[in-house]
């Protein structure tokens, strides 16, 4: 009974952004779009029983207020983008096959997503600069420089060519260790969305779980990008990054 009731409640809501999405969105102003953004993901988030905690590790830390700036974030789950919008709306760097998503394509399109169309030459060249003119107008910009998902435990390789948004608009790199984790804190790479597992499985796995999980965004101190290179820059946030992780995932998981 509660998992149809989850279930109806999904989809529904679902539907319900879709058709938002698709007629009303253009006529909606700036300000009223991020506010049904950040309702749309904290219901998203409830109805599959996910709640989110942020830590701030400076005050400069709460990119809804210091911004612009570039989320350098680790990757877990399609989960991740409607966690960081929960807190604060911001533009995504994701890649193309996710425009071809049902309901969740059009919506991430109209939330302005920057897709990367792979194959492309001059692909990862064209986000970069669509990225620099978001962050030129204020909004902040979030990418996963892993380039796929991961357990959580620890950060993948990082494709160092996403930091270069920051540099060029001269903004802060602000790295962040997302994991996830069951209510009573113990890590858990339960939700993670990886391998051959499909999207409708993943949900599976988040309605089968009674007690449901916490997503954790730990957000970084910033760091200035002036004079610094993409390498260095991103090899910094990496190692911080999985400082933090060797932490919380070590301790006890599930």
């Amino acid at each position: 009974m509660r998992k149809a009731w989850m279930i109806s409640c999904l989809v529904c809501h679902l539907l319900g952004g879709f058709v938002l999405a698709l007629v009303f969105w253009p006529l909606f102003s700036k300000a009223i779009k991020e506010g049904i953004e950040r309702r749309f993901a904290r219901r998203l988030l409830s109805i599959l029983n996910v709640q989110v905690r942020v830590v701030y590790e400076t005050p400069e830390s709460n990119y809804a207020i210091h911004k612009p700036c570039l989320l350098y974030s680790t990757h877990v789950s399609w989960l991740d983008i409607f966690a960081f919008n929960s807190v604060h709306p911001v533009t995504f760097i994701a890649k193309s096959e996710i425009s071809k998503w049902p309901i969740g394509g059009l919506l991430a399109k109209r939330s302005g997503t920057l897709f990367i169309e792979r194959g492309k030459r001059h692909a990862v060249r064209d986000v970069i600069h669509a990225a620099v003119g978001v962050l030129k107008t204020g909004r902040c910009v979030a990418v996963f420089p892993e380039g796929t998902t991961g357990e959580g435990k620890a950060p993948l390789h990082f494709h160092s060519n996403f930091v270069q948004p920051a540099i060029q608009a001269n903004v802060s790199l602000l790295p962040v260790s997302l994991q996830y984790f069951t209510p009573d804190g113990k890590f858990s790479d339960q939700p993670a969305f990886v391998g051959e597992q499909t999207l409708l499985e993943n949900i599976q796995v988040l309605l089968n779980s009674r007690d449901g999980f916490v997503v954790q965004l730990h957000i970084h101190a910033p760091m200035d990008t002036t004079g610094r290179t993409r390498h260095d820059l991103s090899d910094e946030a990496h190692a911080r990054i999985a400082a933090l992780c060797s932490m919380t995932a070590g301790v006890s998981s599930v």
